[in-house]
């Protein structure tokens, strides 16, 4: 069935276990090969999303599209990352990385560990 990317707008989409997650604000498409991406969907369940922030949905995870979009995964609540202040903690260890030096004709050889 075929139908114009501008009736998705506005649609409530629905969790697989039935409960309301929001509205779809926007579309993200594929430019290269013409497909929906993900819809990002705006007024959001805060009993789903944390704060009812806008979130994106990956149309791999859609359904069925009809007078709603009806999910067949949703992870639970989605939560928001932690934000360390003064940020992230210092690493204690020494990062190991590879010397590369050429070897033969274009090839790379990995000589050893610094």
């Amino acid at each position: 069935m075929l139908t114009e990317i501008t009736n998705l707008y506005g649609l409530e989409v629905i969790t697989n276990r039935g409960v309301s997650l929001g509205t779809i604000d926007r579309i993200i498409i594929d430019m290269d090969s013409g497909e929906i991406y993900e819809f990002v969907v705006t007024n959001t369940n805060p009993e789903l999303v944390e704060g009812g922030l806008d979130v994106g949905i990956p149309f791999r995870w859609v359904q069925s599209i009809s007078r709603v979009v009806l999910l067949r995964y949703f992870p639970g609540k989605i939560r928001r990352k932690a934000t360390f202040e003064g940020g992230y903690p210092r690493r204690t260890r020494r990062k190991l990385r590879v010397v590369r030096k050429p070897w033969g004709e274009g090839g790379i050889s990995r000589t050893g560990w610094h």
